[in-house]
């Protein structure tokens, strides 16, 4: 029996030779040798191991020269090959023959029976890693494959004995053929290696491979339990055991996540983690081809991701000169495609999906391949602004990649050599492109930034054909992608048409639209925007019904599912005065949308039945909220408009359902950046303790300043949008002004209060800041109404805004700037824009959606003769949308029909000023302006409107008829008329502006008679 002394040093060897401390381990051994034979035998076992182990700290090895191809799956035929290389040996080394003749001279002694164990599993190491493997299976050959339940001289150590040995077993019968029989001793040591030690601690890596350690060059050489771990999954996949071999790799991974450091075996974890991935997808793809992937599933691929990513930067923290970052541009497309993959579209994971981004820009310096995807996600997620800022630091790049390829092939280089891995493809630049201008044209609405980024692919594309002109290195772009180029860029020249003021700049917009639209259509005929556009185009530039029919029927066979085909058809009908026909492609294409049965519930149910579930997406409920509106103006035109009044409660209903979550979202959740770093987004999928967590949660915390770490970080919130991104969801805002009465006269019951009570209740709009205005329809604070008082003259009242402005001084301090304000009738709130993300754009949707019908509720009470009603509708429009200029135009038109001129003065001034292109307003200023007597003022008001973009109404030319023969019968005689003169010479004049008048009229009776029932710019994106 040892003594107490004998058992402590014993105790405390075992510790040491657990946690790498050889230095240690040898000065406890001269203290067993003085216990007899036995211990000299143990002494120098324990010895030769402690000197063993440090020599092999010590060496110089690249762990990614070793395992480049590691796990790399090469396809032969039917069969799938897995490359798995061998731990590193040391042959013809000096050093190990030294150990192995030290280690043979006490061969011979007597030893007890774990002496003999331990002593043969170190020679053993000392052959393996000599690479004498007949003589290494020679010496373990006899030794149990069960695991010791006590020890006398190693209690914790053994364990990490038994695992080497059956690891160097399964390793030689590996390099025999052998694999099942070496998968059966893999799957025994790790299954009685976990019985007797947890899974964490499973895997222990000795002192020298310590976070400040330079990676790899003092990491050992084999460590035998994880390598027991990695080669079982191995030896699955070899054996074509897939779903095991993917079980097992899972098992090493998470277990090595638990390691202390987290930079032990990175770079083979990240080729393990490659080929896991691999294996995900191949399971995912193998499922029945229609169902999504499971949660379990779903979580998994993504927790590989973030895993791999975490991998790369502990790996490439500081790559070396020259070094490519073909690794994380492979991680970064890998992700994006696995995540269209299991379909994880859910906002939580898109937002994953864009950290794992956010870190590859930041490992790749701002690769223009990643910045690609991450434009892609950015809109996906929903935060537009930031998505134009990256689009705009990928064109930076792009063009500078384009002259670094022109100095090389200028000095003389090929174009094979300076298109590399990293160089962006024409196809990847137009297609970049493509998203770019739709993101401009459609979600920003910017039409002059969207042919800008058009320019700039086919200036880059160009600039590339011109270096490859074969396309030997360079493909030429497909000619779909042509055609999306093709299709914004037209679009955004049928926009600039619409809003052009000029007739010549209108009319060059509009044939380029026309143009560029049929070409896209050309070179791809199953492209669904293409032909949609074309019919809007031919609807809105050209008023060609028949053309614009044709174009959006083709639509509607290519995508039936899409309402803005069906939309567009049904107002064309109207146009022709089909409203039967209207009617009917209405009920069809809402009978197909998700939000149908919704409706049709509204519709049979009663009107305090409460608001039902939202059964789609927000997107599609807005366009089927418009299509519902247009049906019910339809059925107006049909039936009456006390029917259209009567179904109004179900539209306000569906309008509760459709906008209800995006009036009660929370402010700012479409900020990326912000939305990133308040998620706190959990690595759930890897352990619980957070060992590898450390590099995750420190991008979480820097997500929200990422912006400032790019190249586009010079391009800021406060710059572009007048404030902070935290002032943008601050709840300290200023309120919108409140439209009340006076507390001396208080205004009396709206007469449709009766009318909305019963209906489904409609979420009130929360008030966000808006710009600072001097327009007189916002002055309705107690009492003070003297800007639209019909006894104080309209121009004093315009002239003595610039006496006030000019009063205040340009250095007036805040407290004269509010009272300047004040006295203009304006909001005191700041200019502020809230930055585009897709909630704003949801949240100014859903306020033009409230406004319209509440003016379509005003329209029907108009055709009624119901004027009160009507103006307390129309008041209800501008409480939900201050700002449309379309409510301050029917304010002005109901003025108008109340003799009230001035005050529709008012209204059309302060409508025209919010939107110059605003056409009911300018035709109801020039008729005011009539009605005052101008005529000269209307008709110069009327040839300009006409000329420009109000030349599609009817009511500006009826009016200009109207004036141009009052003109002309008011024209006078010639004075002194001589007797030669002919009659017909002085009537010329007035006959040449009857003809004019005449022709006018006619063409407002043409414009009338294709007028659809709403105007087709109600579909314009």
């Amino acid at each position: 029996m040892l003594g107490s002394r004998h058992q402590s040093v014993l105790k405390e060897i075992d510790a040491a030779r657990c946690v790498g401390h050889w230095s240690t381990v040898r000065s406890l051994a001269a203290k067993v040798s003085k216990h007899g034979s036995p211990g000299q035998v143990f002494s120098t076992t324990v010895v030769s191991e402690a000197e063993l182990e440090e020599h092999l700290l010590e060496l110089e090895w690249d762990p990614q020269s070793h395992w480049g191809d590691e796990c790399s799956i090469n396809f032969a035929g039917d069969d799938t090959q897995v490359t798995v290389h061998y731990p590193m040996s040391i042959p013809s080394s000096r050093f190990l023959e030294g150990v192995e003749r030290r280690l043979l001279k006490v061969a011979k002694h007597s030893m007890t029976e774990e002496e003999e164990y331990q002593f043969k599993v170190v020679l053993a190491k000392v052959y393996f890693y000599s690479s004498k493997f007949d003589p290494c299976q020679g010496t373990i050959g006899e030794l149990a494959t069960s695991i010791a339940d006590e020890s006398t001289l190693s209690p914790a150590y053994s364990k990490q004995l038994y695992m080497a040995q059956m690891t160097m077993r399964g390793i030689v019968l590996e390099m025999e053929g052998k694999r099942a029989a070496a998968h059966a001793l893999y799957e025994k040591a790790v299954v009685a290696l976990k019985e007797k030690v947890s899974s964490q601690a499973a895997i222990v890596v000795p002192r020298g491979s310590e976070p400040g350690a330079k990676a790899g060059s003092q990491e050992e050489l084999v460590n035998w339990a994880e390598e027991a771990l990695y080669r079982r999954a191995m030896m699955s996949l070899a054996l074509g055991d897939n779903a095991s071999g993917t079980r097992e790799l899972s098992s090493y991974l998470r277990t090595m996540d638990s390691v202390t450091p987290t930079s032990f075996r990175a770079f083979r974890r990240l080729r393990a983690n490659r080929l896991y991935m691999h294996m995900l997808r191949q399971a995912v793809k193998a499922a029945a081809p229609d169902s999504s992937a499971t949660a379990e599933t779903r979580g998994e691929v993504m927790a590989a991701h973030r895993r791999q990513i975490a991998l790369l930067k502990t790996w490439y923290a500081f790559p070396k000169a020259n070094e490519t970052h073909e690794e994380v541009l492979h991680e970064a497309d890998s992700a994006v495609r696995d995540w269209d993959l299991v379909r994880a579209y859910a906002r939580v994971d898109l937002l994953r999906l864009l950290e794992l981004l956010y870190e590859a820009v930041h490992l790749t310096y701002n690769s223009p391949q990643v910045l690609r995807h991450l434009v892609h996600t950015l809109i996906r997620v929903g935060d537009y602004h930031e998505a134009s800022l990256a689009l705009s630091t990928y064109r930076m790049l792009v063009e500078r990649q384009l002259e670094r390829v022109k100095k090389a092939i200028a000095g003389g280089s090929e174009a094979s050599v300076v298109f590399g891995a990293d160089t962006e493809s024409i196809d990847s630049i137009l297609r970049t492109a493509a998203v770019g201008a739709r993101l401009h044209l459609v979600h920003l609405g910017s039409a002059h930034e969207c042919l800008s980024v058009i320019h700039f692919a086919r200036d880059v594309t160009d600039s590339m054909e011109a270096c490859d002109p074969e396309h030997r290195v360079a493909p030429a772009a497909a000619l779909h992608i042509q055609a999306q180029l093709a299709l914004w860029k037209g679009a955004a020249h049928g926009r600039l048409a619409q809003r052009s003021r000029d007739p010549d700049n209108r009319a060059e917009h509009h044939g380029a639209a026309l143009q560029l639209l049929q070409q896209a259509v050309e070179q791809s005929p199953g492209l669904y925007d293409a032909h949609y556009h074309l019919a809007l185009e031919q609807a809105l530039g050209a008023r060609n019904v028949s053309a614009a029919t044709a174009a959006a029927k083709r639509a509607v066979e290519l995508d039936a599912s899409r309402l803005e085909a069906w939309h567009l058809l049904a107002l064309l009908s109207t146009a022709r005065k089909d409203y039967a026909q209207a009617q009917k492609i209405c009920t069809v294409a809402m009978k197909q949308s998700d939000w149908w049965e919704t409706y049709n519930r509204i519709r049979q149910g009663p009107a305090d039945a409460g608001v039902p579930a939202q059964p789609g997406s927000v997107e599609t409920g807005m366009l089927f909220f418009d299509l519902a509106m247009t049906h019910m103006a339809i059925e107006a035109q049909r039936r009456g408009f006390d029917v259209f009044l009567e179904a109004q409660p179900q539209l306000f209903a569906l309008y509760g359902c459709v906008y209800g979550p995006v009036v009660g979202a929370a402010d700012g959740p479409d900020d990326a950046s912000a939305a990133m770093d308040s998620a706190r987004i959990s690595v759930d999928a890897l352990p619980a303790d957070g060992t590898m967590t450390p590099s995750l949660a420190s991008g979480r915390r820097s997500m929200a300043r990422s912006l400032a770490r790019t190249v586009f970080s010079k391009h800021t919130r406060h710059a572009s949008h007048g404030g902070s991104a935290r002032e943008a969801s601050s709840g300290a805002r200023p309120a919108l002004p409140v439209q009340a009465a006076s507390a001396d006269a208080p205004e009396p019951p709206s007469p449709l209060a009766s009318y909305t009570q019963g209906r489904s209740a409609v979420p009130k709009l929360p008030d966000s800041p808006k710009r600072q205005r001097s327009m007189p329809h916002l002055r309705r604070a107690s009492g003070d109404s003297s800007a639209t008082s019909p006894e104080v003259p309209t121009e004093a009242y315009f002239d003595s805004l610039s006496q006030l402005v000019g009063r205040a001084g340009a250095g007036a301090g805040s407290g004269g700037r509010s009272h300047v304000v004040a006295a203009m009738g304006a909001s005191n709130s700041v200019y502020y824009t809230p930055v585009a993300t897709r909630l704003t754009h949801q949240r100014r949707e859903a306020k033009r959606a409230l406004c319209s019908l509440w003016l379509a509720t005003a329209a029907a009470f108009v055709a009624l003769q119901r004027l009160d009603e009507a103006a307390d509708a129309i008041s209800e429009a501008l409480a939900a949308c201050p700002e449309s200029p379309a409510a301050l135009a029917m304010r002005g038109h109901l003025h108008i029909a109340e003799h009230r001129l001035l005050p529709a003065l008012n209204e059309f001034h302060a409508a025209v000023s919010l939107e110059p292109s605003c056409i009911r307003a300018s035709v109801g200023l020039a008729r005011v302006e009539y009605l005052l007597g101008r005529r000269d003022v209307a008709l110069g008001l009327l040839k300009n409107l006409t000329r420009a973009h109000g030349w599609s109404d009817p009511e500006a030319w009826f009016w200009l008829a109207r004036i141009e023969r009052e003109l002309a019968l008011e024209h006078p005689a010639a004075e002194n008329p001589t007797p030669d003169a002919d009659h017909a010479c002085q009537a010329a004049p007035s006959m040449a502006m009857m003809r004019r008048a005449l022709e006018y009229a006619v063409y407002a009776l043409d414009l009338e008679d294709s007028q659809p029932v709403r105007a087709f710019s109600v579909l314009r994106p």
